[in-house]
């Protein structure tokens, strides 16, 4: 029987969750003495469990057994004739301004012939609809209600190609603002995590979109085209519509990013994979860098829940250091189980957060085995660097191989090591075994494996845009430098000081500049994974320390876990494209109470 201490939790969840039903906004709140002035949660009884000190924020979720179903395998998109789309074809514009503004593609357009144009027209065509959705986190529960693309989470993988630009039409079919009753804002903003992309296609948090149940005089119909160039950088430099190679993205990932509703919307489902190949990193294990291919590539998206006794998410708005669950997700599905194939596999491990940070390893109920991680960031690595684990934080992506074959154990298990035990950050404490994930099942005889074996040849990869990192540091030396504070300013999330002011630019920066950006946060309470849209970086040094060829900084990187009282030097290039980029906390809590500043390339 549940004791007073869960039921008290119980009603100040329920309360709390009536607050967010009536769309108060943080004034209101503020007036009706539900907030202090800091923006925290009032310690009052019946609405916040802190009223009480030995009662948990948050009661559990429900209970629910693992291994019982499946880790799903995310279907990839297939692409459409332009005339098919719904509403007709591509006109070369898109929407900008909360829907306020349409405006031309800078690199592709429409002409009165009905062709393609520009510096890279689209070849293929896609679209997603974004719509609520009842979906299973585990087979003994009820339906849960969902935001996802095509109405599920996480939404379709896309298999994209360098050379081979596309337009994807996102169509809002969620419900009405008016109507809409919980968390989050039934209004969207796509991000594709961190491609290089044209502005008014990047998902900046002021260019989301209205509902086609909200139709307005702009976008009576609830769509807007993104432009995916899929080009590597520096092509302006060289002149060549092509860019340099080793400048490759290869494990991308889309979301929301609505203004300060991002974690929200990310919380209710709205994200999904994007992949890239070219020639090197081709998608067919017989060719270039022979990486596993087909089925044995295989992308993962992670997620941890709060979930009410009616199976709903829980997204609690007053906690202001970021949402941890009770419940871990692996595309979609609470701790399931994948059969494998004693061979080779490819894993791209994504984490979309709200606050969780991993550290991955496998376990085989004895031991720690080892594999080979062959990304940072989504980015190849210059070689196959051999591992027992793998650190991941919010947003940050991590691509390994597997070895089936070579595991004695029919059953292994991915486990996270990593003890966090609230949205400020893990404090460095490493679990033995840790949490299990997903249940590894090996089945079935050994089938063909025409990927390279890591163990046998040494597997090189990508070479770094400036492999000489002596000269790439001389280079530095000569750079503009910027400094920016992620820390808290009256009681709130800020950079240098500042909230995020959508209006106000930071920066103006000129096109095709190269700077060094210090990234510091001087608070001992909170760390934070930082991403820059827009162009990779190269992390040049951690408190000083200049980073070496085997730390996890080496390489191409969009976003750096910022831990407690750290000070990061990056060197960040502004290549080809021109507009307005944000940087911000990944933690999109922290994000959504204004850690996030706009720069503009011009």
């Amino acid at each position: 029987m549940p004791d007073w201490k869960d039921k008290l939790a119980l009603v100040a969840q329920r309360n709390r969750q009536e607050i967010v039903n009536a769309k108060l906004s943080r004034r209101e709140m503020m007036r009706l003495g539900l907030l202090t002035s800091t923006g925290a949660l009032v310690a009052k009884s019946g609405l916040s469990s802190r009223a009480f000190a030995q009662v948990p924020l948050t009661p559990p979720s429900p209970i629910s057994t693992p291994w019982m179903q499946p880790m799903p395998v995310l279907p990839i998109k297939a692409p459409l004739s332009p005339n098919a789309l719904t509403h007709g074809h591509p006109d070369g514009t898109t929407l900008i301004d909360g829907a306020g503004r349409r405006i031309n593609h800078q690199l592709c357009a429409y002409d009165s012939t009905g062709t393609y144009s520009g510096k890279f027209p689209p070849k293929k065509f896609y679209e997603t609809f974004v719509r609520e959705a009842d979906w299973k986190f585990h087979p003994s529960w009820g339906p849960s209600k969902i935001w996802g693309f095509d109405g599920m989470y996480p939404g379709p993988r896309y298999n994209a190609y360098y050379g081979e630009p596309i337009m994807v039409r996102f169509h809002n079919r969620l419900p009405s603002r008016a109507k809409h009753v919980g968390f989050g804002l039934p209004e969207f903003s796509v991000h594709l995590h961190n491609a290089h992309t044209p502005s008014e296609s990047d998902g900046n948090p002021v260019d989301f979109i209205n509902s086609v149940n909200d139709p307005n005089e702009v976008n009576p119909l609830g769509f807007k085209d993104q432009h995916y160039p899929n080009v590597y950088a520096g092509y302006t430099k060289l002149n060549d519509l092509r860019g340099d190679p080793s400048e490759a993205l290869s494990s991308l990932w889309y979301h929301d990013h609505t203004i300060d509703f991002t974690a929200q919307n990310v919380y209710k489902g709205m994200v999904g994979v994007y992949t890239l190949f070219d020639d090197k990193d081709t998608g067919d294990e017989t060719t270039g860098y022979r990486l596993p291919s087909g089925e044995f590539d295989v992308p993962i998206m992670f997620g941890d829940f709060v979930f009410d006794r009616n199976y709903q998410p829980v997204f609690d708005l007053f906690n202001s250091d970021g949402i941890l669950g009770d419940k871990f997700c692996a595309n979609g599905a609470i701790q399931p189980y994948f059969n494998v194939k004693p061979r080779r596999y490819r894993f791209r491990l994504y984490n979309h957060g709200p606050a969780r940070w991993y550290d991955f390893a496998l376990y085989d109920g004895q031991k720690f085995l080892p594999f080979w991680q062959i990304s940072s960031d989504g980015n190849l690595l210059p070689q196959a660097l051999m591992k027992s684990k793998v650190d991941v934080a919010v947003a940050e992506r991590v691509d390994i191989i597997v070895d089936f074959g070579k595991i004695q154990s029919s059953r292994v298990y991915l486990v996270n090591r990593l003890e966090q035990l609230d949205g400020r950050g893990p404090r460095g404490n490493i679990l033995t075994p840790g949490t299990p994930i997903i249940q590894f099942n090996k089945v079935g005889p050994p089938v063909r494996d025409n990927s390279i074996d890591p163990m046998v040849t040494p597997l090189r990869m990508r070479t770094l845009p400036d492999p000489d990192f002596a000269a790439l540091l001389a280079r530095a030396e000569r750079a503009k430098k910027r400094t920016f504070r992620f820390d808290r300013t009256n009681g709130a999330w800020a950079v240098n000081g500042k909230l995020f002011d959508p209006k106000e630019a930071i920066a103006r920066i000129d096109q095709e500049a190269e700077e060094v950006w210090t990234i510091e946060n001087q608070d001992d309470g909170w760390s934070h994974p930082v991403h820059m849209h827009f162009e990779e970086h190269r992390i040049l040094s951690r408190n000083g320390k200049r980073t070496s060829v085997t730390s996890s900084d080496y390489g191409r990187k969009d976003t750096i876990p910022l831990y407690r009282r750290e000070a990061v030097e990056v060197f960040m290039r502004f290549r080809d494209m021109k507009g307005r980029y944000v940087m911000h906390c990944h933690n999109v809590i922290h994000e959504d109470s204004g850690m996030m500043v706009r720069w503009d390339i011009v």
